[in-house]
């Protein structure tokens, strides 16, 4: 009989497929609109050519060239939730202007339109492509003898799909559960290894056995896939009613045709493993205890290495979602405070000029009117190079800031939100900092106006002492824009943060500083109705294509994260378990080979460690170069930042640090892998002991 084990195996492949499939769809949908072949994308206009000049014409490729061309804006109200397509029928999807969108994921909603609606909105943007794969090119072409500057771009590729997903908690979900499939494979057929015997003594070649387990699989698979897909079918129809059923199981298919000829190369390769024994050795259980050694280290050291990432990836996800969790209470107060959200399309020199100069005064302007506040946001070891100096925060704020977030002096006084002189910028730094306040003033100007320092006399910034202990509201869910360690982990709190004052609407902010925070989302409106009147006002759609609310973003970046922290969870829990079956396997390969050696020892009065030293040893050092591999990483880096330095070239990343955090994550994990061997052991030794005490 197949081994139950060998079942189960294929089971998970059938289940994760379908889940990875899910999930990963559900992002792409979030990211881009689904079914398109290439997406052309508009970064710059000489301005011969309006939008609406643009639109028809895009009206008429599409109808010339047998293709569906959709212009992607999105919503300016909830941008995180909805976007507008604006669609030129001729090809694929035309029926999308009278069915809708069919959306994959119910969080996100894709409002169609006719493309003539358009109007004169600023041509700049990605264009989708539905029809054949030379229309991208043609149409690129044709945008390019309008003064349009354009790319083809295929967001689906897979060098692209990899590039986004390297590192995300799905990318090392898949690994996991491959390195799963791998051990439970092929611990099961190690198992099965008598059953396999009896069939060699019955005269069965290893073609014939292989065959036999394979229409025993076949005969489970047909049962298993019936279950998962009607049950993702049902699922899937209460979800989104099958919308996209056919790139859902594309996706799923190649999953689990990927994981399933992982699970059947290792079944042969374990079978045939088994057949390295003479067949009464194998009527025993025994195994080549070499080969099957080596093939359970193969797979336990990579589980261990990427145990050893997950468990700190786990670890910083749940202080992150713990920090966001904390800063609910400063966002609820904050009401509809509002960021902006720039053309990502104005990726020319020539259109970020034209950004600053037509953004940054209105940004200005809403800063002398008190419409805004200002939170600027760096990390200050990177900022500052100061020896030393291991940690801290910069925030760059206007004086509106200081009337929203009070900041105390070293009496507990509060520092009050307007300077004594309208030119005058203050440097707020704590106490525990104040030995480096003279290098802190001289960095000064060249953290507010880095272009042109020069106008920033020494004389006008005025020191001043903060409070230690201080927790300072950044309204930025998002983390510093120059993060070194844990970029993108929340700091819309921060402890005893450096501050640098400036008046509202003062000069030592350039237009390209206003723009540069803004975009960071380092820009608060009081009031989302100052936005919608100064875009009008100013005629600024092409620049500001969306706002949202602090308060939302905040809470959409928590769901997301909490997300990501469960999704790890699972990839730490079956790494872990990997780690667990392995290091069974081993001991289970050394004792079926030594059931005898050990007996003898034990009645000859050796201890458990001599009897076992062979496995004690190898285990030990695998522990030794887990334990090594994190600081040997940390001394790598810093050989890295030691020749960017030798060379007087500013490094990339300050000098990395073993911390707390890397030594208990690194602990536990030994400390799993060292227990898991040792207790295995003990149970296969008092086994042996028992079962020879019984024979004799």
């Amino acid at each position: 009989m197949l081994h139950r084990g060998i079942k189960f195996a294929h089971a998970v492949v059938l289940a994760f497929s379908a889940t990875l499939s899910f999930l990963f769809l559900r992002s792409l949908d979030e990211d881009w609109a689904l079914g398109h072949s290439a997406v052309v994308w508009v970064t710059d206009s000489d301005g011969a050519a309006s939008g609406s000049q643009v639109a028809g014409v895009i009206a008429e490729f599409a109808a010339k060239n047998h293709a569906t061309i959709a212009r992607e804006v999105p919503d300016l109200k909830d941008p995180s939730h909805r976007r507008h397509l604006y669609l030129a029928p001729g090809g694929p999807h035309s029926d999308w202007l009278r069915d809708g969108y069919p959306a994959f994921s119910r969080g996100y909603h894709t409002d169609v339109h006719p493309v003539a609606e358009l109007g004169q909105r600023d041509p700049r943007g990605f264009y989708y492509v539905f029809g054949p794969d030379a229309a991208a090119a043609s149409l690129t072409r044709t945008l390019d003898d309008l003064g349009l500057v354009a790319s083809v771009n295929q967001p689906f590729s897979l060098a692209q799909l990899t590039t986004v997903y390297a590192d995300s908690a799905l990318y090392r979900s898949f690994f996991v559960v491959a390195l799963a499939v791998v051990t439970m494979t092929g611990a099961s057929v190690l198992l099965n290894a008598k059953a396999y015997g009896v069939q060699r003594l019955q005269g069965k070649s290893f073609g014939q056995i292989l065959l036999r387990d394979m229409r025993q699989l076949g005969a489970f698979w047909a049962v298993a896939c019936a279950v998962v897909s009607a049950a993702t079918l049902l699922l899937l129809g209460l979800y989104n009613g099958l919308a996209w059923i056919g790139q859902f199981a594309s996706i799923a298919l190649g999953c689990t045709v990927a994981l399933s000829l992982i699970a059947l190369v290792t079944h042969c390769a374990m079978l045939w493993l088994t057949f390295q024994t003479d067949v009464l050795r194998a009527l025993k259980g025994e195994l080549p205890a070499r080969a099957a050694s080596v093939s359970a280290y193969l797979v336990r050291i990579p589980a261990l290495l990427l145990a050893l990432s997950i468990a700190t990836a786990v670890v910083l996800g749940a202080q992150d979602v713990l920090a966001r969790q904390e800063s609910r209470e400063a966002y609820a107060k904050i009401g509809d405070a509002t960021s902006i959200r720039f053309n990502g399309s104005l990726a020319s020199d020539t259109a970020l000029r034209s950004l600053d100069e037509n953004v940054g005064p209105w940004l200005r302007q809403a800063d002398r009117d008190g419409q805004i506040i200002v939170a600027g946001h760096r990390d200050l070891r990177l900022s500052a190079g100061i020896p030393g100096l291991t940690k801290g925060d910069l925030l760059v704020v206007n004086e509106t800031f200081l009337t929203e977030q009070p900041v105390l002096d070293p009496a507990g006084r509060r520092i009050e939100p307007t300077a004594a002189a309208p030119d005058q910028i203050r440097l707020l730094v704590p106490e525990a900092l104040a030995q480096h306040t003279g290098r802190l003033k001289e960095l000064t100007p060249t953290w507010l106006s880095p272009s042109d320092p020069g106008k920033i006399a020494p004389a006008q910034v005025k020191t001043l002492p903060s409070k230690d202990g201080q927790r300072v509201f950044t309204y930025n869910p998002r983390g510093k824009s120059h993060a070194a360690d844990n970029p993108g982990a929340d700091d819309s709190l921060v402890t005893d943060p450096v501050i640098i004052v400036f008046p509202n609407g003062a000069p030592f902010l350039s237009d390209k500083g206003y723009t540069s925070y803004a975009s960071q989302r380092s820009i608060v409106f009081h009031n989302p109705d100052d936005v919608t009147a100064g875009v009008e006002k100013r005629h600024l759609e092409s620049y500001v294509t969306a706002m949202t609310p602090v308060g939302q973003d905040a809470a959409l970046e928590l769901r997301k994260v909490v997300g990501d922290f469960r999704l790890q969870l699972f990839n730490l829990a079956v790494a872990v378990a990997v780690l667990l079956i392995t290091g069974v396997g081993v001991c289970i390969v050394h004792s079926r080979k030594n059931a005898q050696a050990i007996f003898a020892r034990h009645i000859s009065g050796w201890t458990f460690t001599a009897t076992h030293r062979p496995v004690l040893l190898v285990e030990g050092v695998l522990a030794v170069l887990l334990a090594a591999w994190v600081p040997f990483q940390v001394w790598q880096q810093n050989q890295d930042a030691a020749r960017y330095e030798a060379l007087g070239i500013p490094a990339p990343r300050p000098t990395a640090e073993f911390t707390g955090l890397d030594l208990g994550v690194t602990g536990v994990l030994v400390a799993v892998e060292v227990a898991a061997v040792l207790v295995a052991l003990v149970v296969f030794h008092r086994r042996i002991v028992k079962e020879g005490a019984a024979e004799s």
